[in-house]
């Protein structure tokens, strides 16, 4: 007695065993198949690399033979660059040594117009010391005509009021002789008196400051013309000064004190 289901087993693994005989076949087209394509990949594979090699070595081949020339071509255009560059940088350092030596120049030339200036402000300044000194000679003791004032000569030519310092303002000869110790002191110092002989003795500074303002003893004057000579003299010597002076330093105030 045979199982149930026994020939439908039977069946089915014929069928299958129909089916596989049937599809080995394909199975081994299909392992063919593969290893075709396995061979056109090697095969591309192959000449895609092939090809970039040669596409490299044809680059570089290339690039290796402009480089030069495009190198030689830059070099060209920047030769005349740098020739301007060279001329510019040349031109630059001549127009800062010009530029130095007008420097040098200038400054030489503003010291010697300071020294000038200078020198001429203490020709003027000495010629308005003689001038007043001129004039104080005609006027006796000061007392009928007062004595001009002799200014304070500064070491650059300046001139200045005796009274800026806080001393009286030399009039006549009382005025002289009414200086304490100490102002007529400031007076020799600021005049630049040397006084010769004993320097305490009252009377020797005196007479030395007397005879810088250029004051002259009525007893000295041998006649009466000799001082109106000396008066006029020292008017004229005044007057011119100051005008030279008007126009070459402008001291208009010391002239306005003066006059």
């Amino acid at each position: 007695m045979s199982r149930p289901g026994g020939h439908s087993t039977l069946n089915r693994e014929n069928d299958i065993d129909l089916i596989t005989n049937a599809l080995r076949p394909v199975i081994a087209g299909l392992g063919d198949l593969q290893q075709r394509l396995d061979s056109v990949s090697t095969q591309i594979q192959n000449n895609t690399a092939a090809y970039g090699e040669m596409l490299q070595t044809r680059l570089r081949d290339g690039l290796g033979t402009l480089r030069p020339e495009i190198i030689t071509g830059i070099d060209q255009r920047l030769v005349p660059l740098n020739n301007s560059a060279s001329m510019l940088q040349n031109e630059v350092i001549t127009t800062n040594q010009r530029v130095a030596a007008l420097g040098e120049l200038l400054e030489t030339a503003r010291n010697d117009i300071l020294d000038a200036r200078d020198t001429i402000n203490r020709h003027v300044a000495q010629v308005l010391v003689r001038a007043c000194q001129s004039y104080n000679a005609g006027c006796g003791l000061g007392f009928t005509r007062p004595f001009r004032v002799v200014p304070v000569v500064d070491a650059d030519g300046s001139l200045q009021l005796p009274n800026v310092f806080g001393l009286p303002l030399l009039l006549n000869t009382r005025v002289i002789s009414n200086l304490t110790d100490h102002e007529l002191q400031q007076y020799l110092q600021i005049y630049g008196v040397q006084v010769e002989g004993d320097e305490q003795d009252r009377g020797e500074r005196l007479s030395q400051l007397r005879a810088h303002i250029g004051y002259v003893p009525p007893d000295s004057i041998t006649s009466y013309g000799v001082a109106i000579f000396s008066l006029l003299m020292g008017v004229f010597s005044y007057i011119f000064v100051l005008f030279v002076a008007a126009l070459v330093s402008g001291r208009g105030p010391w002239l306005l004190i003066s006059l």
